[in-house]
């Protein structure tokens, strides 16, 4: 498993405990409701202002459209009360230089936001997603949502991917399955089913090592 998504889940394994409370929908309504709040309090023109400046400003690159980049990039920032930005992170990153898209984004913001009297009113968790035209994907899971034009054809849906997934868990092959699982986990990073089945695949390319260790050790 590679180490951005080994740290993702580490980030938003909470998502997974809270859904023995609540199911997943109510709490991403929950989120981003929270969200909107707090940007139509600090944002210069509210949610809504932030979101159309964030359409006007970002574009797919070449590289990122060719290769069918889909997925959600969250943001970390923090806009004190003075309206400055700092500790810009970005989690679940796309790569082909999509992360760089919403980065500068987010610092030509500066002076469209409302100063504010409490601390607690200054930090942003903001799922923004790309997404390609004709491409069948979760979008209800991000704040907002830019669409690109498609490479010319219609890219995999996360249907094609889970049926992949499904079927090489049934054949017991992990790597496989654990594959495409990232690639689902970059276009939804909040479904906690993924997690489960990312999981599965794990055990299982556990038990591939042993299994090959044990041949090993026969001959």
């Amino acid at each position: 498993m590679s180490k951005k998504v080994f740290f993702l889940i580490s980030s938003l394994l909470f998502f997974s405990h809270f859904s023995f409370a609540q199911n997943q929908v109510s709490t991403n309504e929950f989120r981003l409701n929270q969200l909107k709040t707090l940007m139509d309090y600090r944002f210069v023109g509210g949610y809504y202002g932030f979101e159309s400046m964030f359409l006007k400003s970002v574009k797919y690159t070449d590289e990122a459209r060719q290769n069918c980049i889909v997925g959600i990039v969250i943001a970390s920032f923090d806009v004190n009360c003075k309206g400055v930005i700092t500790n810009i992170k970005l989690r679940n990153p796309l790569g082909y230089k999509m992360d760089d898209q919403i980065s500068a984004f987010l610092k030509s913001t500066k002076g469209h936001w409302n100063p504010c009297q409490d601390q607690k009113y200054t930090h942003f968790e903001v799922p923004f997603m790309f997404n390609l035209k004709n491409t069948r994907t979760n979008t209800a899971d991000a704040a907002f949502v830019y669409v690109g034009d498609n490479p010319g054809y219609a890219c995999l849906s996360d249907a094609y991917y889970m049926k992949k997934i499904k079927a090489a868990l049934k054949k017991k092959k992990g790597n496989k399955a654990k594959d495409f699982l990232e690639i689902l986990i970059h276009r939804d990073p909040y479904n906690t089913e993924y997690y489960q089945l990312l999981d599965q695949s794990i055990k299982l390319t556990g038990k591939d090592k042993d299994k090959k260790n044990d041949n090993k050790k026969e001959k």
